[in-house]
């Protein structure tokens, strides 16, 4: 009764009767909790920005390959004056424009091995997403399947509490007409005390797992969502669990299966190779640098005749005078202040680093798989 009462509170307080709610409630499938996760979860979404710049990163790096470019013009004037005077004539102006283009022809291998860094990078952030994205699908089932388990239990406690309702009904008449005590009497009610307290925390463990499952969908918790699937069946028969024993028999097998297939496993391979290439990148300092460029020019002058007046524009004989030139340059670093060596150091750290969260990773999976099979046994026998 108290129950109802403050509930009924609650609606008149909300301005929203809980039936009107219910009435409007939107109705959402496994698959489309799915499809909205997928759409609106924030962390496929930063994965999917990982994505994008890593892929730049690795045009950049191809982008060391080839040659620089770079075009600059300029323009400048003069005017004599003596004694605060201009000297008719005596302006004199100019302009060019040149373009040059350099190519680095060795640099101790450091293009290249930033080129694999970057694509490995790339490939490891690309299987992260596509992880990501199980492990969005993974967690959406889980809840969903929590929204259900709930229901279910919510349904049974509400049948319970009915049919010891009806028990206490049939006692008291029992008590009645003196074939029953007090004492049965008082051991029902206590009964339908306890049959009542389980409803009231089945429809708690109801509304926090549909509320859980709205705020991962990103939805507005204020509003009632309906989540029911029914073509996912209630119980599963003996046949498919022995089909699903057969395939998780071979304990080591599924683990190899796992390390050729599982993204998160490929992903830190992926980190490891690019920390590996880092570390050669980071070893080019010690080699000499190569390099080639060449510039054209055009420049161009005020033209005057022998009594001073202007014949051409500065723009009228630009391309007059044209220069051509190139330079191959060699350096050979002797001493950086150690800072080539903290470069390899940091580098070897991270690689290290890298293989330790591999070999982390091929342990967290074996412990998953071992614990998915004990799980898929215990749910056989209950």
């Amino acid at each position: 009764m108290k129950t109802t009462v403050l509930i009924g509170l609650c609606a008149t307080l909300l301005g929203a009767p809980l039936i009107a709610r219910q009435q409007y409630a939107q109705t959402i499938t496994l698959g489309k909790a799915i499809e909205v996760a997928l759409e609106r979860n924030y962390i496929v979404k930063q994965a999917e920005n990982n994505v994008e710049r890593d892929q730049a990163s690795v045009l950049a790096a191809y982008g060391n390959f080839a040659p620089s470019l770079s075009l600059s013009s300029g323009w400048q004037g003069g005017q004599q004056f003596i004694n605060g005077v201009a000297i008719g004539n005596s302006d004199d102006r100019s302009v060019s424009a040149s373009v040059r283009a350099d190519v680095t022809i060795f640099d101790g291998f450091s293009n290249t091995s930033s080129l694999s860094s970057a694509r490995s990078t790339a490939s490891g952030t690309e299987f992260t997403l596509s992880r990501t994205r199980q492990s969005v699908v993974s967690e959406t089932q889980r809840r969903y399947y929590e929204v259900l388990r709930t229901r279910r239990l919510l349904e049974v406690a509400r049948l319970n509490l009915r049919y010891s309702s009806q028990q206490l009904d049939r006692v008291r008449e029992t008590a009645r007409l003196g074939s029953a005590s007090l004492v049965n009497v008082y051991q029902q009610q206590a009964q339908v005390g306890q049959d009542e307290l389980s409803v009231v925390q089945r429809e708690s463990e109801f509304a926090v797992a549909k509320a859980n499952l709205s705020a991962y969908l990103a939805l507005d918790v204020t509003q009632d969502a309906d989540f029911n699937d029914l073509s996912i069946p209630s119980e599963i028969d003996s046949t498919e669990f022995l089909r699903q024993k057969q395939q998780t028999a071979d304990l080591r097998a599924l683990v190899s299966r796992a390390m050729e297939q599982r993204l998160d496993y490929l992903s830190s391979r992926q980190s490891l190779e690019a920390t590996t290439a880092n570390v050669t990148a980071a070893r080019a300092n010690y080699f000499p640098r190569l390099s080639a460029g060449a510039s054209y020019s055009l420049n161009g002058r005020t033209q005057r005749d022998l009594t001073g007046l202007k014949t051409a524009s500065e723009f009228e004989n630009l391309g007059n005078s044209k220069s051509f030139g190139w330079s191959v340059s060699l350096s050979l670093p002797l001493f950086s202040g150690f800072q080539t060596n903290a470069s390899v150091e940091r580098a070897l750290v991270s690689r290290s680093n890298a293989e330790e969260g591999l070999r982390q990773t091929e342990r967290t999976i074996q412990v998953e798989i071992k614990t998915a099979v004990l799980q898929l046994d215990a749910a056989e026998k209950t």
